[in-house]
């Protein structure tokens, strides 16, 4: 029987070089319930997602969400990431045009078992 559990994603404060936000587990094929980027700093701030292929690289052949403006103190769930699969071994990244003002959180499930 497969399993479905909710695994939270803590809050992670985005850099400029792209980071891993979330892995999906072998044998495991994740979906996105929620996540959210929230601009912490007095500026605005773009923000980039990326959904990379395991052994793969963030690059724009695997952009979800295009460079995306967030303003001051702003908080944003980018509807092109609720309901995104992520196969097994694949990446969630991301990063922002100032490193340590936006935050990403968020929230997957995670489905095995046969």
């Amino acid at each position: 029987m497969s399993k479905r559990i909710p695994v939270s994603v803590p809050a992670t404060a985005l850099g400029t070089s792209a980071s891993t936000l979330y892995t999906a587990p072998t044998a495991t094929v994740s979906t996105i319930g929620n996540f959210s980027f929230s601009n912490t700093s007095a500026s605005p701030v773009a923000f980039t997602v990326y959904n990379v292929p395991n052994a793969g690289t963030a690059g724009t052949g695997n952009i979800v969400v295009p460079s995306f403006t967030l303003s001051a103190g702003q908080s944003y769930v980018p509807p092109q990431l609720i309901g995104l699969s992520i196969a097994a071994g694949s990446t969630i990244q991301a990063l922002a045009g100032t490193a340590a003002v936006i935050n990403a959180q968020g929230g997957v499930y995670e489905f095995s078992g046969s």
